[in-house]
C-alpha cells in the first residue's frame, strides 16, 4: 500500500523541506535513508510514493511530522502536541524521565507562580 496522489504530493514538499533544513543533498539524503538516488529524486518531485513501512522509516529518520504529510493545513489539532508525542516515542526510559521531570516542572511553576 502507498500514499495516496494527494498526500504524495504534500509528502513530496515534506520531504524536500526537511532534507534542506538538515542540509542534506538529495545523494546524501539517498543514502541515509538507504535507497536509490532516483528514487530519492522521485519521491521530491511526486513521481512516486512510499510505502507505508518506507514512509514511516523516511518520517522517522528525517524528523518529518506524519500528520504534516497527511492532514493539509488547517486540519491539524494542535501540531506542538503531536510534535511532543513523536518525540517522545524517540526517547529511551532514561530521556522519558527526564521530559517526565521537566513537564513537572513547567506544570507545578504555571500552577504555582513564584512571587
Amino acid at each position: 500500500m502507498s500514499l495516496s496522489i494527494s498526500d504524495a504530493r504534500i509528502f513530496s514538499w515534506e520531504l524536500k523541506k526537511a532534507r534542506k533544513k538538515m542540509h542534506l543533498t538529495q545523494e546524501t539524503c539517498a543514502e541515509l535513508l538507504e535507497h536509490s538516488l532516483s528514487f530519492q529524486k522521485d519521491l521530491e518531485r511526486g513521481r512516486c510514493s512510499p510505502s507505508i513501512e518506507n514512509f514511516y522509516h523516511i518520517c522517522r529518520t528525517l524528523n518529518i511530522s506524519a500528520d504534516d504529510c497527511i492532514f493539509p493545513d488547517g486540519q491539524k489539532t494542535d501540531s506542538t502536541y503531536y510534535e511532543l508525542l513523536r518525540l517522545l516515542s524517540q526517547c529511551d526510559e532514561s530521556s522519558l524521565k527526564i521530559f517526565t521531570a521537566t513537564a513537572a516542572a513547567i506544570v507545578k511553576e504555571k500552577n504555582n507562580p513564584s512571587t
